[in-house]
């Protein structure tokens, strides 16, 4: 098999600190992470279906130290975590590991085109979500993202037959339950699936590897019962280009695993489809799934990957959440005028909006939109004073957050002499060393905002006259 993007496999182990550190190939601030969904709705899960989260990053971007002996081995050392996301844009779940990735030495590390790749996975209920996967490399502390702006998941089926969990892959090799050396969160049922995240091949690949799984077959363990699975890829228009025939197999149980290949050698560019079909020899019942991948030419594989390098968080946003984001930074003519649109005239006025302020036009991203993004979600996480946490950006530690950004400096004061338990952010690298001071009068760590030397914020002459007679320090650390 030839494939476009040479891959190693991870290798796991417990962190290890390590005297220096050897970088692969000039480690970038941002990793480059290409990330897909798998579901399996399978009914044994009752309610919920597992989601996987198929991932690969760039190893000549890790930063590897060598291994304590005598061999020349280094090591890098990640991170990974899945965030699932609702549709109100609420964070609903998450999973994480940590992870070794091997190279036989610093040269190797410095190779470019080899992937690393792995799997996450959690279980969600029906509905449709986005979700965020985040790659950290432990040791250069750089960080990568991608984005998926839609993941449905279906209700499990309980009485007809179902296909279920379609993956592609660059390889797909059954490993038995125990594999030796291989990473357990990229086997599935036996098989050793390294995923092709994207979907997309280039003209010099040769094989898809397919891996699904058929639910509620009708078993009996009384006599051999039999099912059939046929398989085909179609043209965009539904057209059949290549029909692989089918094979009748002996049922397992009342579900199976399915690994199937098919050689696309010599196949012209463009989109095609999988359709994978399995029918009940015993009750006639069937089911069809068609499954997208592209054929690109080399230059047009570096633009498809670049395209999902900038995939953009804002864009898996709810129009209710675009507009909270600059709540804080429209002038009141422009509020009235967003206030007054259709929501497509809203989708415009902000799209229009974020051009306009974006810091850097010579780039395809707006960092600063991103950046606001963050805010947004980092003040309902943590400022929230409701169960949903989707309100945090309105509280007014929230609202500096949002304005001002992370502050350089906090002081925590839980117990004063005079007045209730209060903080004091200070910002020095911005607004010439600007201070805020919120007040929690209530004891129910809703801090309000009650003075500032920010110009158009609130100032209160009793924390003044108390800061001049020293009994608030904002002097800083």
């Amino acid at each position: 098999m030839q494939v476009s993007f040479r891959f190693v496999l991870f290798w796991l182990g417990l962190a290890v600190v390590f005297p220096s550190a050897v970088r692969g190939l000039d480690t970038q601030e941002q990793l480059v992470v290409y990330a897909g969904y798998t579901v399996y709705n399978n009914p044994e899960y009752d309610s919920v279906a597992l989601v996987e989260f198929p991932f690969s990053i760039r190893r000549h971007q890790l930063e590897f130290v060598p291994r304590e002996g005598e061999d020349s081995t280094c090591l890098s050392r990640v991170f990974a975590q899945v965030d699932l996301i609702d549709a109100q844009g609420r964070q609903t779940d998450s999973a994480g590991t940590y992870f070794s990735v091997r190279a036989a030495g610093p040269g190797e590390a410095a190779r470019e085109g080899f992937r690393v790749f792995n799997n996450l996975s959690l279980f969600a209920g029906p509905g449709v979500y986005s979700a965020r996967v985040t790659v950290i490399d432990a040791i250069s502390k750089s960080k990568g993202e991608s984005f998926l702006s839609r993941v449905l998941v279906l209700p499990p089926e309980r009485a007809a037959l179902t296909i279920s969990g379609v993956r592609l892959a660059y390889d797909v090799d059954y490993v038995g339950d125990q594999p030796e050396g291989a990473n357990r969160r990229l086997v599935r049922n036996g098989y050793r699936i390294i995923p092709n995240p994207l979907s997309v091949y280039g003209t010099d690949d040769s094989v898809v590897f397919l891996y699904s799984e058929v639910y509620n077959l009708v078993f009996s363990g009384d006599h051999p019962t039999t099912y059939r699975l046929s398989l085909a890829a179609t043209s965009a228009d539904s057209v059949t280009y290549h029909d692989f025939g089918g094979r009748v197999a002996e049922k397992p149980g009342a579900s199976v695993a399915v690994a199937e290949s098919f050689e696309i050698k010599d196949w012209p560019t463009g989109l095609y489809f999988v359709r994978l079909a399995v029918v009940d020899l015993e009750t006639g019942t069937a089911d069809t799934s068609y499954t997208p991948f592209r054929i690109l030419s080399p230059a047009d594989v570096l633009a498809a990957a670049a395209q999902a390098e900038i995939f953009d968080p804002y864009d898996t946003l709810s129009l209710e959440i675009k507009e909270q984001l600059v709540a804080y930074h429209l002038t009141p003519v422009q509020k009235s005028t967003l206030d007054d649109l259709t929501n497509q005239g809203k989708e415009n006025f902000l799209e229009q909006y974020w051009r306009e302020h974006d810091e850097y036009p010579s780039t395809p991203e707006i960092e600063n939109r991103r950046e606001i993004v963050e805010r947004f979600e980092y003040a309902n996480q943590f400022f929230s004073t409701n169960i949903d946490r989707d309100n945090g950006w309105l509280t007014d530690c929230g609202r500096i957050w949002m304005v001002y950004g992370p502050y350089d400096q906090i002081k925590d004061v839980p117990a004063p002499r005079l007045v209730s338990p209060y903080q004091v952010w200070y910002y020095h690298e911005i607004k010439e060393g600007k201070f805020f001071i919120f007040e929690d009068r209530r004891g129910d760590h809703d801090y309000r905002l009650v003075h500032s030397n920010v110009y158009g914020e609130i100032y209160s002459r009793e924390w003044q006259l108390k800061i001049r007679e020293g009994y608030i320090d904002v002097g800083g650390f």
